[in-house]
């Protein structure tokens, strides 16, 4: 069984991730104006003293709008001014080992998200994506009210609360809160009550935007007969767009080929327009001829339509279409030249997606990649028996961000051809068209790219769901080929009772790859609360805890640790050593940064005392540190890494203490950070090359 592993490797961790305040580096740096405190402890203490609600900002390094808030909204002082009145303003980055278990408490998936909490930690109110100042305070005013919280109107609707200004300001809070299932029936209740002479008013027109799915719906028809009463209440810009942003939405499937042509029903679409009364000018009249033109296989005509108005379209309609070109078969050689000169033209101007129209041109010049059959399902099905092989099915849509990545940047790669072209019947199917609908539903996709092994009966040997780079995307192929038990049976198992260690130590990591259960670290240590000995010891079961068990204040971290030698005695000194250290030294550089409290860091070195780890340990050197960084004790500290951490025979280890020098000395003397500087050109000198660049950081971070 190869190792599956959640965690960044912890050298790459320190070298890579110390010196920079984000990964996007200065571009994303604010000015923060907010007062946070940074333990949730402290943030429930001050709450009740104050008898505030929480304002939590559930920050992630990795997402652009929370940046985007950093700069735009925190980094206003009269609105920090008025956040720190009203709420304790706590921050944590739901991302790092100290802030996941909020992020599976609370449901945290989606960034920017912010949550307002009583003193007890219970939720009043969520706020998912990022708002500008004044409608985010509009916002949290509703929060401070008992009534218009989302917690105090999820009470009202369960109390049966039904009139119609309620229901619509119910819909609005839900909305915001991205509570799609009940924000759904809470619409469709309020237009229940409403007149159809109502659909027009503006305190609806969301709500009414919602319920109005595409042009062959009731309400649709109805706003067109009566469209001059959404106009009058509405404005005539805005509800020509939203006629408009329903008519491109179904043209656009016909113009990109994703919708199989038919022309009776694009002809009355363009008669429909008419009547619409849209302005001659609006780019649906475009979109449907060069749907006809690509319909009628006419590509000279619909080509000549494309080069002059795509190019005015906004950005992201008009870089999805001309991609979609890349998709049309059977072009012959003066068509291929003239959509590769296109290609090359637009790049030139793509900004951002320039790279896109690189790949697109790289996949027409480049044949190196994954080579995918142009065959139906079933005939994948039967070439994969006649050829012993299993079938790689990539199930995407053209507007699927990850899809195009993985197109892009992986299934090109030439190491990744040779080795699909030789193993699998590689077939890429378009989830919204064709057969792909049908084996949509057949497979149960619900999110893309999803990715499948098949055998030649169909069956399901892996899932992969979500793009990931190379190297990790070949790791889950080939532990989905080498898998004694297939995803199928392993499933069947499952549902039948089977909880051995030894197919929960595959059940788990399968369903992490498959994106099949939704709190997968929560099951799996739930599970490892079920396990005696000898089976908690097994090496079926260290899987589990190797994949698994990443935080200190898990309860299976701590009996690993407590329990170390039973572990030792069948998994080994040095494995198991490696795995706590993994769990524990990420935190410490949270509590360097200020993100983790005293308290909490006191835990880790509880378990670290009572592990029995000898004194050469990198954890045991960086307790004796970390207890001189905390009583400022700087010189001693650089005499203990001269005498004890340059002595020390790991590589890895003095590696690992010696980068986080420039946080243990942010309040020394300039003297005792030239002795640093000094020690670390020393240990630089004899370092392997591989890592002298992570000292050549160290040395000029210190010197500033």
């Amino acid at each position: 069984m190869k190792k599956f592993t959640l965690v960044l490797n912890l050298v790459c961790f320190l070298a890579l991730g110390s010196f920079a305040q984000s990964m996007y580096g200065d571009a994303v740096k604010a000015d923060v104006k907010m007062k946070y405190v940074y333990s949730f402890e402290e943030a429930l203490k001050k709450a009740k003293e104050e008898n505030k609600l929480i304002f939590f900002n559930c920050f992630a390094d990795w997402a652009v709008p929370c940046h985007s808030m950093n700069k735009l909204v925190f980094s206003d002082q009269e609105f920090a001014d008025w956040m720190d009145k009203h709420f304790v303003n706590f921050f944590i980055d739901v991302t790092t080992p100290a802030g996941r278990p909020f992020a599976d408490k609370y449901k945290i998936t989606f960034q920017a998200h912010y949550l307002v909490l009583n003193s007890d930690g219970e939720v009043v109110h969520r706020i998912v994506g990022g708002h500008q100042i004044p409608e985010f305070k509009a916002i949290l005013k509703n929060a401070l009210n008992p009534k218009t919280s989302l917690a105090g109107m999820n009470k009202r609707y369960a109390a049966g609360e039904r009139n119609v200004k309620f229901l619509n300001a119910y819909a609005d809070v839900l909305k915001i809160a991205s509570e799609d299932e009940t924000y759904k029936k809470v619409v469709e209740e309020l237009f229940s009550k409403l007149k159809k002479s109502d659909w027009s008013k503006k305190v609806y027109w969301k709500s009414f935007c919602y319920m109005t799915k595409d042009i062959d719906s009731e309400m649709f028809k109805y706003m067109l007969d009566h469209k001059a009463d959404f106009v009058k209440s509405n404005g005539e810009e805005q509800v020509n767009q939203f006629i408009s942003n329903l008519y491109a939405r179904t043209l656009y499937s016909y113009a990109s080929g994703k919708e199989v042509y038919n022309g009776e029903k694009l002809l009355n679409i363009y008669l429909d327009i008419q009547k619409a009364g849209l302005p001659k000018e609006n780019m649906v009249y475009s979109l449907y001829t060069i749907a006809k033109y690509r319909g009628e296989g006419n590509f000279s005509k619909m080509m000549d339509v494309i080069e002059t108005v795509v190019p005015t379209w906004e950005s992201t309609i008009a870089v999805a279409l001309d991609l979609s070109l890349a998709e049309m078969k059977d072009l012959d050689k003066t068509d291929k030249e003239r959509l590769f000169n296109y290609f090359q033209k637009r790049s030139e101007k793509a900004g951002g997606a320039k790279k896109n129209y690189l790949a697109a041109i790289s996949d027409m010049v480049n044949t190196e990649g994954i080579k995918f059959e142009d065959i139906t399902f079933n005939e994948a099905l039967k070439k994969a028996k006649e050829q012993g092989k299993l079938i790689f099915m990539d199930c995407y849509t053209t507007w699927c961000g990850p899809c195009k990545m993985m197109s892009n940047q992986v299934f090109k790669q030439k190491q990744v051809g040779d080795f699909f072209n030789q193993n699998f019947v590689n077939l890429k199917v378009d989830m919204e068209k064709g057969e792909g609908r049908d084996l949509l539903k057949r497979y149960g996709v619900d999110a893309f790219p999803t990715m499948f092994l098949l055998d030649g009966d169909g069956n399901i040997i892996y899932k992969i769901r979500g793009g990931r780079s190379v190297q990790a995307f070949m790791t889950a192929i080939k532990r989905g080929q080498n898998l004694k038990i297939p995803f199928y049976i392993q499933k069947s198992r499952y549902e039948a009772g089977d909880r051995s260690a030894e197919l929960m130590a595959d059940y788990f990591y399968t369903m992490a790859d498959a994106g099949d259960v939704k709190n997968v670290m929560g099951e799996a240590r739930s599970y490892l609360a079920t396990l005696k000995a000898p089976d908690l010891y097994s090496k079926s079961a260290w899987e589990l805890y190797e994949n698994f068990v990443n935080n200190v204040t898990d309860q299976e971290f701590r009996y690993l640790v407590t329990n170390r030698e039973k572990f030792v005695e069948n998994i080994g000194d040095s494995v198991v050593n490696k795995k706590i250290e993994k769990v524990i030294f990420p935190m410490v550089i949270e509590y360097l940064k200020g993100s983790v409290s005293k308290n909490d860091i006191a835990v880790a070195w509880n378990l670290v005392n009572t592990g029995k780890f000898s004194s050469d340990y990198s954890l045991v050197l960086l307790n004796k540190i970390i207890s001189m960084y905390d009583k400022k004790e700087f010189s001693q500290l650089i005499d203990f890494y001269e005498k004890d951490v340059t002595s020390n025979q790991d590589d890895r280890t003095r590696l690992n203490l010696d980068v986080i020098l420039h946080y243990l000395l942010k309040d020394a003397s300039s003297k005792e950070k030239n002795r640093a500087v000094t020690y670390a050109k020393k240990e630089m000198e004899k370092a392997r090359p591989g890592v002298r660049d992570s000292y050549m950081a160290l040395i000029e971070t210190l010197s500033k």
